[in-house]
């Protein structure tokens, strides 16, 4: 899931996704965007994507794998582009430069990726297939592709296979309507072994 924080001029992409509780709910990520558009921000990236990420940290359980967010930010300062990679279920926040024809890759796959907008967004997809290939279980669905520009943004982009509801919602149209579940089913899940 990927939104433009408006107020703050930031991107923000959500990789670790779960649910959390707000007034006796449990709610996506969604919910909380409209939180996040109302804290006062500086037009500051660094400080800026600070905030934003302590408001997340403060939602989560440490260690705690339903209780994390996991993902990224971008943004400019100064016309200069930034990026914060970050993590809450073990504290991690970063916050770097983005140089022109410098990119981050999830999955460390130090592959060029074009230039071209096009040839960028199709090598991105095509990464995002070979690894679904490979791991199916571990790698979701169509991707959301936000530009974000000095001043302004656009979504190019845009993954309508999300479920907003509470989580109480999402359970009972488990039990009673899964069509109600704007999502896709993927295939049955393979166990491996993993030694710790």
């Amino acid at each position: 899931m990927t939104y433009f924080i408006e107020s703050a001029k930031i991107g923000i992409q959500f990789l670790g996704i779960g649910y959390f509780p707000d007034n006796g709910e449990n709610y996506p990520l969604a919910h909380f965007i409209d939180k996040l558009e109302k804290i006062c921000y500086e037009k500051d990236f660094i400080k800026d994507s600070t905030k934003i990420y302590d408001f997340l940290l403060r939602m989560s359980v440490e260690n705690d794998t339903g209780q994390y967010v996991k993902g990224i930010m971008a943004g400019f300062n100064n016309g200069v582009s930034y990026v914060a990679t970050f993590n809450t279920f073990n504290h991690q926040f970063k916050v770097q430069q983005l140089y022109p024809g410098n990119f981050i890759d999830s999955e460390n796959n130090k592959n060029q990726i074009p230039i071209d907008e096009n040839e960028a967004i199709d090598e991105i997809k095509n990464r995002i297939k070979d690894k679904g290939n490979e791991k199916w279980w571990s790698i979701g669905g169509p991707i959301d592709f936000l530009k974000i520009k000095n001043n302004s943004f656009e979504f190019l982009e845009r993954n309508t296979n999300t479920f907003n509801g509470t989580q109480n919602e999402l359970i009972d149209n488990f039990k009673n309507n899964i069509s109600k579940i704007n999502g896709e089913i993927l295939k049955t899940p393979k166990i491996e072994k993993y030694n710790l």
